[in-house]
């Protein structure tokens, strides 16, 4: 099934995917609905008593094998284009669902909590309200969801995305390099100044300082050329070179290189990315200050402008990145129109704090090539924080030409030890991509 998330949008692949999670339990309609729960539509909703009654069957056979409390469901979504998409909302986020229009649909709701807490008003702040106390009052347990478009809903207006940070505080870039060229646009190029020059040109958030970490691969003229450069871009004092003569180690060289921060705020970014999106930095740190954030990641694109990273999926005790192979457009529609919760956001770029980092110990050394990423991500959810994914924040990655996606890491094992009892088991399924999956699980 994840293999056709590289064809979303193609109607074959859509079909296919219909029809095998049609073919789950908990789908076959009722000849009649559940008396006890009520069937409520978003404001500016219309669907024909037909609809409304096939609608109230499906949820109704949901809820009686699930024994849920409210029921919720994908829907079509129509496009400019005269088309409609499948509309995949994935579980239910309570930090970015509470206020957030997007994430409106039908709902199958238990009438013993519309007693408690009071009818849905239609809109304004009251409306918002009352789906945070929905939201508290139903446990994650109690809530399920068919991941299958059931119903039509309305053209969505465009949302916008804020870029200005609360301050301009220092924002400190790691940035790990073992001197490596590939061939960009043709020509051999160091992946290091080119990676350099990109964000020196044209990130629009200017104070930053570069903490760059290497084991001896930059010559002397190199570091002082790449020294100069910063210096005239962002002005004396925001550079920063530390060495590291251990055997290769991710983690380890990325926490040197943290200890050396001076910022208030950490960016992880490998020497192999481009900065495409000038407001990039100040995105990330715009949702990285909200409270209760933790870790913000970004879409990172092949140079053939496919998706190389629109966050992690862990599905079976198997990190992968969601959607690689994508093309952009046919992405889940609203994923690239906001942030995103996911569990876990690649290192290649990503932001968190300074205190965060701290607070964690780092990245875990048992793990120093790959899955620290991961990791970092899963301890900060643990301690009660967000990971988001910001597509407004879009960078180049030249990941693929360096080394196979296909191999399985040595780590992995490691990882699997660590994390199978709070991800749910070896047969675990990522809440926030693989919905379809939630149909396999015992009750949900």
């Amino acid at each position: 099934m994840p293999k056709l998330e590289l064809w979303r949008g193609e109607i074959w692949a859509d079909l296919l995917r219909y029809c095998l999670i049609r073919l789950q339990p908990g789908l076959r309609a009722t000849k009649t609905a559940n008396a006890d729960f009520s069937l409520l539509l978003p404001p500016g909703w219309t669907i024909s008593k037909r609809q409304q009654k096939r609608l109230r069957r499906l949820l109704s056979a949901r809820q009686h094998w699930s024994d849920a409390l409210v029921v919720s469901c994908d829907d079509w979504l129509p496009q400019s284009n005269g088309k409609r998409a499948w509309h995949q909302k994935g579980l239910i986020d309570t930090f970015l669902d509470r206020a957030s229009a997007e994430a409106e649909g039908p709902l199958w709701l238990s009438n013993a909590v519309l007693q408690q807490i009071g009818p849905a008003p239609l809109a304004g702040p009251e409306r918002i309200e009352w789906r945070s106390q929905l939201m508290a009052y139903v446990d994650p347990e109690r809530w399920a969801h068919v991941p299958l478009p059931l119903v039509e809903a309305p053209p969505q207006p465009k949302r916008e995305q804020a870029m200005s940070p609360l301050g301009i505080p220092l924002v400190s870039v790691l940035i790990p390099s073992g001197g490596f060229s590939k061939i960009i646009k043709g020509r051999s190029t160091l992946l290091l100044r080119h990676c350099l020059q990109a964000l020196l040109s044209r990130s629009s958030y200017r104070n930053i300082e570069i903490v760059l970490i290497d084991a001896g691969e930059l010559t002397k003229e190199l570091l002082v050329e790449l020294e100069a450069l910063t210096t005239a871009e962002l002005g004396p004092g925001r550079w920063r070179h530390e060495r590291n003569q251990n055997p290769y180690s991710y983690s380890e060289r990325i926490n040197q290189a943290a200890a050396a921060a001076k910022g208030e705020w950490l960016l992880q970014l490998n020497d192999d990315t481009e900065l495409l999106e000038p407001n990039s930095i100040a995105s990330m740190l715009e949702l990285a200050q909200r409270p209760g954030v933790g870790v913000v990641g970004a879409l990172l694109l092949y140079p053939n402008g496919r998706v190389q990273h629109a966050g992690v999926a862990i599905d079976n005790l198997a990190p992968r990145h969601a959607w690689a192979g994508c093309k952009p457009e046919r992405l889940p529609p609203g994923l690239l129109q906001t942030a995103r919760a996911f569990q876990a956001v690649t290192a290649a770029v990503c932001l968190c704090s300074a205190n965060l980092w701290r607070e964690l110990g780092g990245l875990r050394l048992e793990l120093p090539i790959n899955y620290g990423d991961v990791d970092f991500c899963l301890r900060a959810r643990q301690a009660g924080k967000v990971v988001l994914l910001d597509p407004a924040s879009r960078w180049v990655h030249f990941e693929s030409a360096s080394r196979r996606l296909d191999e399985v890491p040595p780590e992995l094992g490691l990882f699997q030890e660590l994390w199978v009892k709070q991800l749910g088991g070896i047969w675990c399924s990522d809440p926030y991509v693989s919905s379809w999956r939630q149909l396999l699980a015992e009750k949900h």
